[in-house]
């Protein structure tokens, strides 16, 4: 969403954006593909102990090739909670997204052909208006950069949340109003916000000071991830962070240089390393249910007189949008892995990104690869060799995400290629 101008994601850096799309990049499309035809078979599960299964449940399959849905189709579950879909197309390039909606809840299974012979489980939960089984794993905001001549600071900031009840959190607007909601603060002038999330469903709304989420919230761990600019003046930004939902960890990554940072309860940390930046890095632990930091940024580099912030955040421009979640997915998986490795900040980051120059020419020459695809300069055999090959050095370039606490939740590993 965008409040005030469009929308930029400007907080998140050239170096890691740059990896983030090489990782996301598709596949292009080929005009003549060798397909086959299978059947779909799942069964519906309900996750909350003693819970019925649901009968006649609407399930809906949508069939991507290389990334672009090309069917989509509705059937019904019976009284055991099964379902299946016949002549589905299946081959290269082919992914699944099975999806159904259940008290107030949403519900996905992502696989790419070939599915397992057994029939797939689509789990669904109990709802529940009640939000106590969910709190924030860790908050981090991460502000890489202040521009002196229009007087604005960029900010990213990345959420782990979980879910650990037995029941999917959902919203009930008209008994609990926005209090139950997801709720994120805001400095007052801040404008260019855009969210990014693996939860499904649900938007993002204006509430005062910030922005909520309608967002249902199944068990489960999930990420967030917003990037926004805040105006200042002579060089100071004060604004009070909020956490409805507690945390367990708060965190602030200041980039050295910048100015600093000070709020209730943070003590500074040891100075994290993201590619050649340094950050002074500050961090609170174990936040209540409704805490509240206050922080204040002073020293920031401060703009000639004529070109200071003279515009206010407009109210009108902040649109309810869907909230996207197969970009979510990667690139809160890539950034989550950087910036919030528990190891040395200087060890973790070199493994995670490497040298900017081979960054740079790696995603250069998966781009001219698909180009050359596309030109039908490369059997479709070659290029996937050679398409896999880059992918797996940028991969290999990560280390190994299994130590990331901010790895997505219960969405299938091998399902983020087929939305995306």
């Amino acid at each position: 969403f965008s409040r005030g101008e469009g929308v930029v994601g400007r907080a998140v850096s050239g170096g890691l954006l740059g990896l983030a799309l090489l990782l996301l990049l598709g596949l292009p499309q080929s005009s003549v593909y060798a397909q086959d035809t299978t059947t779909v078979q799942g069964v519906i599960s309900n996750g909350t102990p003693g819970a019925e299964i649901p009968v006649d449940l609407t399930v809906t399959l949508d069939v991507y090739r290389l990334g672009e849905r090309i069917e989509s189709t509705n059937t019904v579950s019976d009284a055991d909670g099964r379902f299946s879909f016949e002549g589905v197309p299946g081959g290269f390039g082919i992914g699944y997204i099975l999806s159904a909606e259940y008290a107030g809840g949403f519900y996905f299974f992502e696989r790419d052909f070939p599915l397992p012979p057994e029939p797939v489980e689509l789990l669904v939960y109990e709802s529940t208006s009640d939000g106590e089984a969910v709190r924030v794993k860790v908050h981090t905001l991460v502000v890489n950069g202040a521009d002196a001549d229009t007087g604005l600071m960029n900010v990213l900031a990345l959420v782990g949340l979980e879910n650990s009840g037995d029941r999917t959190f959902v919203p009930d607007a008209p008994q609990a109003g926005m209090m139950s909601f997801l709720r994120f603060s805001l400095p007052p002038l801040a404008g260019e916000v855009d969210v990014q999330s693996n939860l499904r469903g649900g938007s993002v709304i204006q509430i005062d000071l910030g922005f909520a989420m309608t967002t249902p919230i199944p068990p489960g761990s999930y990420e967030i991830a917003y990037t926004y600019q805040a105006a200042y003046e002579g060089g100071k930004l004060s604004y009070t962070q909020s956490f409805p939902f507690g945390a367990d960890t708060f965190r602030v990554l200041l980039l050295s240089g910048l100015g600093s940072v000070s709020g209730d309860g943070l003590e500074e940390t040891e100075q994290a390393t993201l590619g050649d930046q340094d950050y002074t890095q500050l961090e609170a632990k174990d936040m209540d249910v409704g805490a509240r930091v206050d922080l204040e940024f002073s020293g920031l580099p401060q703009p000639p007189l004529w070109k200071r912030w003279q515009k206010s955040a407009s109210q009108e421009g902040f649109v309810q949008i869907a909230i996207p979640s197969a970009f979510g997915v990667a690139l809160l998986s890539l950034l989550g892995y950087v910036l919030l490795q528990r190891r040395e900040p200087a060890v973790a980051v070199a493994g995670a990104l490497g040298d900017p120059a081979q960054r740079s020419a790696l995603v250069e020459t998966m781009a001219n690869l698909d180009d050359s695809f596309q030109r039908r300069e490369l059997e479709e055999g070659d290029y996937l060799q050679q398409r896999r090959a880059l992918k797996d050095q940028a991969l290999r370039g990560m280390g190994d995400p299994g130590d990331n606490y901010m790895a997505s939740g219960p969405q299938p590993e091998e399902g983020k290629e087929a939305g995306s």
